[in-house]
């Protein structure tokens, strides 16, 4: 199996972890500005209690190369596309609690191969429960933890010969986090917020696979993978333009650990015919994600950007990935 199908399944299942909703609180001497939150980096900021949140995502990635193990790129002689819709709800359990559910489906294609139509992905909750509130007198950073458990509900094996019609990869992960968020007025008048956040999620153990799979096996094959663990990292700003108009940048950094599948191709009467054994080996990606956000109004926002690879990456996807999301709460 080529080196881009064996990537697909894990690059368009990509699912953002954003803020969750538009800013509630800013510091006295912030009042006039007003932020959606960045791409990526989680909110640690406790929901108002009773209220929901949603916020619906449209993401177009492209995939034209891959880093190697030595960290050099090489182009794909076909590209890869995903068109995947995802939505975040949340709800504000408690003046601390948070809970979050979301959910993805989308088509992917490389080349002139697309999948069979629209496809489910996986589905994740997440809690959030803040550790240290921030006094809004005078501006202390809020540090949070989360909880997050991603649960199987996309296909990724027995894919009917067209591997693209897989969106998940099996794996049942939890997920810890910790964040924190602080305001910072500025000289200018303006106000810059920036968020900070570290994640690890052990390996989730054994995923049973028959047949053609997004791990690149064929219809015959019977045997299990095991993913390895991850760790992450991302850091994101956002500068206020006025009380409508903000900038927001994001950086991350991930590790994932080896993999190994392991199986048998043709098993006839509890017998292995042929067996199969691949390590996958570690690793590591780097990313950036610049957005402009648009506030209507304390309930209503709009967030536009795109998150890009960067060198430095070790057997991982180069990549670039336009989206547009709406804040709505009520």
């Amino acid at each position: 199996m080529k080196w881009q199908h064996r990537m697909a399944a894990p690059l368009f299942s990509m699912a953002l972890m954003p803020a969750v909703a538009l800013a509630q609180e800013s510091p006295q001497d912030s009042q006039q500005a007003r932020f959606t939150g960045p791409l990526i980096t989680s909110n640690p900021a406790a929901y108002t209690p009773g209220h929901f949140y949603l916020q619906p995502y449209l993401i177009n990635t492209r995939q034209r190369g891959y880093y190697d193990g030595q960290g050099n790129r090489f182009g794909l002689g076909e590209h890869g596309s995903d068109l995947q819709l995802n939505l975040l709800a949340g709800y504000g359990i408690s003046e601390r609690l948070t809970g979050q559910l979301s959910l993805s489906a989308g088509r992917a294609r490389i080349g002139q191969q697309r999948a069979d139509g629209l496809r489910f992905g996986d589905s994740t909750l997440k809690l959030n429960y803040v550790l240290r509130p921030r006094a809004a007198s005078t501006g202390d950073m809020v540090i949070s933890t989360q909880v997050s458990q991603t649960l199987a509900t996309g296909s990724y094996d027995e894919l009917g010969g067209n591997a693209l019609n897989g969106r998940g990869n099996g794996a049942r992960r939890t997920a810890l986090s910790l964040v924190g968020q602080q305001w910072l007025p500025m000289s200018n008048g303006h106000t810059l917020r920036w968020r900070w956040q570290v994640g690890w999620s052990p390996s989730p153990g054994r995923v049973d696979v028959e047949g053609t799979s997004v791990f690149g096996t064929g219809d015959a094959f019977r045997g299990a993978m095991r993913h390895g663990s991850n760790t992450s990292a991302a850091v994101g700003f956002e500068y206020s333009l006025s009380p409508d108009w903000a900038l927001a940048l994001d950086v991350t950094a991930s590790r994932d650990g080896r993999a190994v599948l392991q199986g048998c191709h043709a098993p006839a009467q509890g017998r292995c015919v042929q067996g199969q054994r691949r390590t996958d080996p570690r690793s590591r990606s780097f990313s950036a994600a610049p957005a402009i956000e648009y506030i209507h109004s304390d309930r209503v926002g709009f967030l536009l950007g795109a998150e890009m690879s960067l060198p430095g990456g070790r057997n991982s996807a180069s990549f670039v990935s336009p989206q547009f999301s709406a804040m709505l709460t009520f």
